[in-house]
């Protein structure tokens, strides 16, 4: 069994490794990070247990990690199936995670480990330090927040309870927001609410375990719920998605106002939901034809294979078509450049993503694999190959720059030339009038109708 006792303590090797992974996840996978309510982060030393909705597996564990630029260590408490072997074990012991055990991933053995993890992480939160966890024991693929587990409220009381109460441990609860949960260069979003305390259980704690648990579970959830999108609605869940594409704000509409925008982005979509919500409760028939007309579009579009912007759009015309394609065809050799020496970085994420069955994982596999392997191998390779064969330095260092930076070139050409690709196809479609385009067409005005009586 690998040991975590001094999980909490801090290390160099770590400290390296984390300021080459976080200047790769601030500002290269990520376009922009947005972090909404830093002030409220307590100081470093001051124990904190940071709480959170959990929806895009590594990614929300660097998403807090990267909330800190005190370059603290947090200590990170994960399900403990991926800790069974012990290479593995050891890799997430050096990133600072420690195992809880559920009851469907082991044996009883395994549960009773858990006092263990629960005893060090009390010890992590009584020396000062840092501890996040994510209360639901598991990522959820899509926006809502399941129930919270039990882990949460026995850590932070056994913490309390290990300073006789007066530890005044602060819980920080958090909001992680993707504008997408999968591409590279999409934007993140992390709303730190307001730390809070657990003394108002103290008494209650005392009497009844269980009944703290749930209390401060609850609260707790309640807080986090406030600060994300949540639909609750599982039987629409997948029609109230589509709708929010539909009605909110663009984020390009909206960066030309707000330098906040995918935090407003994210209270609109709050709104919306709200309002879907009311209107079930209010006025079922035109809710349920809204979800009808909703299902089907959203069922449309992917057959068609369009994306929603496209749908009526007053850009797309044979001007467009033509000037995009012009732009398209002058820069093709800086694009074929940027292709040849990144496809073979770029791809090796994607090859082996095919092999993870849960969507949720797959960025955060791409992330780990780009920055980690492929990318510092390949560009290291070029480095070496051109200086072998050049025999010039300044060369060489001028052919790297140059290969990373048509990297971010070769990508958006590519979703440049598959905007392109998809604008044709829907163009030519319309004017020839095909059934399917023509009832996805109507269907978009339908909804967006629906919108304004809503309002």
């Amino acid at each position: 069994m690998i040991n975590f006792e001094k999980i909490h303590h801090f290390s160099r090797p770590y400290d390296i490794y984390n300021r080459y992974l976080r200047f790769c996840h601030n500002y290269l996978y990520y376009k922009k990070v947005h972090v909404v309510g830093r002030e409220n982060i307590p100081a470093r030393g001051i124990p904190t247990f940071v709480i959170s909705n959990h929806q895009n597996g590594l990614m929300d564990t660097l998403a807090i990690l990267y909330l800190f630029d005190d370059y603290r260590q947090p200590v990170y408490i994960a399900r403990g199936d991926i800790f069974k072997k012990d290479f593995v074990a050891r890799i997430l012991r050096f990133l600072k995670i420690m195992p809880t055990f559920r009851s469907r991933d082991g044996g009883r053995r395994d549960i009773q480990q858990n006092n263990v993890t629960f005893q060090i992480a009390a010890n992590v939160l009584n020396s000062g330090g840092t501890l996040a966890i994510f209360p639901e024991a598991g990522h959820q693929a899509g926006h809502f927040l399941s129930t919270f587990k039990k882990g949460f409220p026995r850590i932070a009381f056994k913490a309390e309870e290990l300073s006789n109460f007066e530890l005044n441990l602060q819980i920080l609860p958090l909001n992680i927001h993707y504008s997408n949960y999968f591409n590279f260069r999409s934007e993140l979003l992390v709303t730190v609410g307001k730390p809070f305390t657990i003394d108002e259980y103290f008494e209650l704690y005392k009497k009844e375990q269980n009944q703290a648990y749930l209390e401060l579970n609850n609260k707790a959830r309640a807080i986090v719920k406030s600060l994300m999108l949540d639909i609750e609605n599982k039987t629409y869940r997948l029609e109230f998605e589509q709708l929010l594409q539909l009605y909110h704000t663009p984020l390009k509409t909206l960066k030309k106002k707000d330098k906040n925008y995918l935090y407003t982005q994210l209270q609109e979509d709050i709104h919306i939901v709200s309002q879907l919500s009311q209107l079930e409760e209010e006025n079922h028939q035109l809710f349920k034809k809204l979800m009808n007309k909703t299902r089907i579009y959203r069922k449309g579009v992917e057959k068609l294979q369009f994306r929603d912007w496209l749908i009526n759009s007053e850009e797309i015309d044979i001007f467009y078509l033509v000037k995009k394609g012009l732009f398209l065809l002058f820069f093709f050799p800086l694009f074929l450049f940027g292709f040849l020496h990144n496809i073979i970085p770029f791809s090796l994420p994607n090859l082996l993503k095919r092999k993870i069955k849960d969507p949720m994982l797959h960025s955060s596999l791409h992330f780990a694999v780009s920055v980690l392997i492929s990318f510092p191998v390949f560009y290291l390779l070029i480095f070496i190959i051109s200086l072998c064969c050049t025999n010039s330095l300044i060369f060489s260092v001028f052919y790297f720059f140059a290969v990373f930076g048509t990297l971010f070139f070769f990508y958006y050409y590519k979703k440049c030339y598959l905007k392109w690709k998809g604008a044709f196809r829907y163009y030519f479609l319309s004017r020839k009038g095909v059934k399917e385009v023509l009832k996805i067409q109507q269907l978009k005005k339908d909804i967006l109708s629906i919108k304004k009586a809503i309002n």
